[in-house]
């Protein structure tokens, strides 16, 4: 069947890419994982809240700000259709203005909507750390559009790893509270970048030419700024809870609704894993009926993985929470078992709509996601008063939920695969699981068939 090739597309198989992402976001997952441990046991409740409310406003500015260029980049340098070193040096250009932009809408945002509360010395630390994170973000984009998947691998990773480190440094063994714990995140992007710099044009010697070229830059702006859209919306959806929660409720909600869907978005590093390369190999493939039906099976296996991760961790969050989180954040567990099937649905989301950016169509998740974001604001306005972190989280449910359907709909029509045929399983599905057999017990590679 024509399905069984679909782990062999590239130089390395379509699941051995896949795996070695996972692993990527594994480690990134236990380093946020222990580092939600420190941080909630030493800041506590309030704390925790705070460093959360101060987060989540860089978090979607970025979303916007970067203008999509990190996916933008990924399509012109797999694409080839313009030089890289043309395309590094744009990058470089708009890594500057997007910086600029940022530290300006964040410095606002701050002002209006940090009402006094705030540190001046984090927010400082907060602003200048922008650039960095930008940086890596866009470095991140050159290295899956020439499929350097281990590279790649390296800017998933670093950063969160060394802000495990650094944390550690800063807020347990120096007490520095809030400020530690944001000193950690620009030390760890700071020493990412030094990589960056240093592979990018110390190593591969690429040069910057300062000359503004028109049609890279409008090219490059043009599908990112749709990205930028994309993501900004989908940022603020995932975001806005908590957001809200900090005008409409306590810090102490804010601190464990954070605390839950830190925990529940865990489960998204499955298809995480497979974005990037589904991103990359979109981007790169002329083949793109194959890769149609690659994607599909692959939503197909992931989420049904999802669902038993899923089910895991609705069974262990309560002895989970208190054991390694504190007996004070027992209320988190309550919302991260309702927002699961929230999180679950977008797993599948995930993975449809990197194939769409891949192939230049990142304004579908606008479509279909702009409707879901007013349905999370009104839900979260009535029922956050009411209900606190619990109420944020059955508005997502039902936002994620609209949202996810709408686009399963439309990427049916787009890619002419019938929402039946997508939802369909197939034998062939489940062939990777051969592939994982053969390479722990070290025998022939697996043949597929066609």
């Amino acid at each position: 069947m024509v399905y069984c090739s679909l782990f062999r597309v590239a130089k390395r198989s379509f699941f051995q890419d896949i795996l070695s992402v996972f692993g990527s976001n594994v480690s990134v997952t236990i380093s946020n994982l222990l580092t939600g441990i420190l941080l909630s046991r030493i800041l506590g409740a309030a704390g925790f809240g705070i460093y959360s409310s101060i987060l989540v406003v860089p978090v979607i500015v970025i979303g916007f700000t970067q203008l999509g260029i990190r996916r933008s980049t990924i399509y012109h340098i797999g694409n080839r259709l313009i030089p890289e070193e043309q395309v590094i040096s744009a990058l470089f250009l708009l890594l500057l203005w997007t910086s600029a932009l940022s530290i300006i809408l964040c410095g606002g945002a701050f002002f209006f909507y940090g009402n006094g509360h705030y540190d001046p010395l984090i927010i400082g630390l907060v602003l200048l750390t922008i650039p960095l994170l930008l940086a890596n973000m866009f470095a991140g984009g050159v290295f899956f559009g020439r499929e350097e998947i281990r590279r790649g691998n390296i800017m998933n990773a670093a950063p969160t790893l060394l802000t495990l480190v650094f944390t550690a440094v800063f807020v347990w063994i120096c007490p520095l509270s809030v400020l530690g714990a944001f000193l950690a995140i620009s030390s760890a992007n700071l020493l990412s970048f030094i990589y960056v710099v240093y592979t990018l044009f110390i190593r591969s010697r690429n040069r910057i030419t300062w000359k503004y070229q028109e049609p890279v830059m409008k090219s490059m702006i043009k599908l990112g700024l749709v990205n930028a859209i994309a993501i900004f919306v989908m940022q603020l959806n995932y975001r806005m809870d908590i957001l809200m929660l900090k005008q409409l409720s306590s810090f102490e909600q804010v601190g464990y609704y954070s605390l839950s869907t830190q925990i529940a978005e865990q489960l998204w590093h499955i298809p995480f894993a497979i974005e990037m390369i589904i991103l990359s190999r979109s981007a790169n493939t002329t083949d793109q009926e194959l890769l149609h039906r690659t994607v599909a099976s692959v939503f197909r296996v992931s989420f049904v993985l999802g669902i038993l991760s899923g089910i895991a961790l609705f069974f262990i969050v309560p002895w989970l929470v208190p054991a390694i989180f504190g007996k004070s954040f027992v209320p988190a567990v309550e919302m991260i078992r309702i927002i699961l099937p929230g999180i679950l649905i977008l797993v599948g989301f995930r993975i449809l709509n990197s194939r769409l950016t891949g192939m230049g169509k990142p304004q579908v998740a606008i479509y279909t996601f702009v409707p879901a974001l007013l349905i999370n604001f009104l839900l979260n306005l009535f029922l956050i008063p009411k209900f606190g972190g619990i109420g944020a989280a059955w508005a997502t449910n039902v936002s994620y939920a609209a949202g996810a359907i709408a686009f399963l709909f439309v990427y049916a029509r787009l890619s002419r695969m019938p929402v039946a045929q997508l939802l369909t399983f197939r034998r062939s599905d489940f062939y990777f699981l051969r592939d994982i057999r053969n390479r722990f017990s070290r025998k022939h590679p697996p043949t597929y068939g066609s």
